[in-house]
C-alpha cells in the first residue's frame, strides 16, 4: 500500500502542525528551559502518530484499537496544544495586550470587560461560566451523532475543518502573545466587580487555570472559532438543532466578555479565521479525500 494510502487528511493536518511545532522547538532549543520536556512530547506524538497510521492498515480490529483509533483526534489535539507553551516565549517574547486593549477602545469606545461590570451579578455569573465552560464538550454532540448514524465521511470532513481552524488559531498565538483581560494591568485596575458565582464558577475557573498551561492565548478567541465552526457543522448536517446551537452561540460569545477572557476584536479574528478555514476545508476537501486519503476511523 501507497504510504499516503495509510494516511487521513486528518493525519495530515496533525502532521503539518507537529512539524511546525518541532521547527519552533528546534529554533528555541538553545533559550528553552524545557528542552528534555519538549523532545519527549514531540517524539511521543511522532510515535503515536507513526502507531495509529501503521494500525488503520490493519484490516480487522478489536474493539480497544476502534476506540484508539476513534478517539487518538482528541487526544493529539490535547496533547500538542500543551506542548505550546514549551516553545512560544522563546519564539516570541512580545505580549500584545496593550495593542488589543487599545484596538478595543477604538472600535467600541469603551472597554468591553469594564462596561459589562453594569450587569453583573451572581447567577447570571454562574450561567457565563456554565457556557463558558460548555464550550469544550460542545462540538462532540454534533461529532458524536455522525458517527452514531455512521455519517463518516462527514465526520471526517467535520474533523479536518476542527482541527484546521485549531491549527490556525494556535499558530497565530505565536505571532501575537496575549494574556486576556483578566492579566492586563490596565484593565484589571479598571475592573472593580469582582466575578462571584454560586456553586460552580469557582471550579470551573480553577479548573480552566489549572489545566491551561499555555497561558499566551489570548488572540484570537478559540471559543469564538470552534464555537462557530460547531455551528456550521449543525447547520450542514442536523439544522433542527439549530434552536439550540445559535442561542449557546450567542451566549458564549457574551461569556468571554463577561467572564474577562477576551478582548472583542480576539472574536472579531476568530470568527475571521473559522470562515477561511471552512473556505479551505470545502474548496480542498472532496478533492483529496478517497482520491489520495482514508477516512481516519474504519467503516
Amino acid at each position: 500500500m501507497t504510504f499516503y494510502k495509510k494516511l487521513s487528511l486528518v493525519d495530515v493536518v496533525n502532521l503539518i502542525f507537529w512539524l511546525a511545532i518541532f521547527i519552533f522547538y528546534i529554533i528555541s532549543f538553545n533559550q528553552s528551559a524545557y528542552k528534555l520536556h519538549g523532545f519527549l512530547l514531540l517524539a511521543g506524538l511522532a510515535f503515536f502518530l507513526g502507531a495509529v497510521i501503521k494500525l488503520r492498515s490493519k484490516k480487522q480490529l478489536n474493539k480497544a484499537e476502534k476506540y484508539l483509533l476513534l478517539f487518538y483526534p482528541a487526544i493529539f489535539l490535547i496533547m500538542i496544544f500543551d506542548g505550546i507553551h514549551l516553545v512560544l516565549p522563546y519564539i516570541n517574547s512580545n505580549v500584545y495586550d496593550k495593542e488589543l486593549y487599545q484596538i478595543d477602545y477604538r472600535l467600541l469606545g469603551v472597554n468591553p470587560t469594564v462596561w459589562i461590570e453594569n450587569f453583573i451579578n451572581p447567577y447570571l455569573t454562574e450561567f457565563m461560566y456554565l457556557l463558558y465552560f460548555f464550550y469544550f464538550p460542545m462540538p462532540l454532540i454534533i461529532l458524536g451523532y455522525l458517527y452514531k448514524t455512521k455519517k463518516y465521511k462527514a465526520l471526517d470532513k467535520a474533523l479536518v475543518f476542527l482541527f484546521v481552524t485549531y491549527y490556525g488559531a494556535y499558530l497565530m498565538y505565536f505571532l501575537v502573545p496575549a494574556l486576556g483581560p483578566r492579566f492586563y494591568p490596565e484593565l484589571v485596575s479598571q475592573q472593580k466587580v469582582s466575578l462571584n458565582g454560586l456553586w460552580l464558577t469557582d471550579l470551573i475557573r480553577n479548573t480552566i487555570s489549572s489545566l491551561e498551561h499555555n497561558k499566551f492565548d489570548a488572540f484570537p478567541s478559540l471559543h469564538a472559532a470552534i464555537t462557530l465552526a460547531t455551528v456550521i457543522i449543525v447547520a450542514q448536517y442536523k439544522k433542527k438543532w439549530l434552536w439550540f446551537f445559535v442561542p449557546v452561540l450567542i451566549g458564549i460569545f457574551i461569556s468571554l466578555i463577561y467572564c474577562r477572557y477576551h478582548y472583542f476584536i480576539d472574536m472579531i479574528a476568530g470568527v475571521i479565521w473559522t470562515l477561511i478555514a471552512f473556505w479551505l476545508t470545502e474548496k480542498f476537501y472532496d478533492k483529496l479525500y478517497q482520491k489520495y486519503f482514508v477516512s481516519f476511523i474504519h467503516d
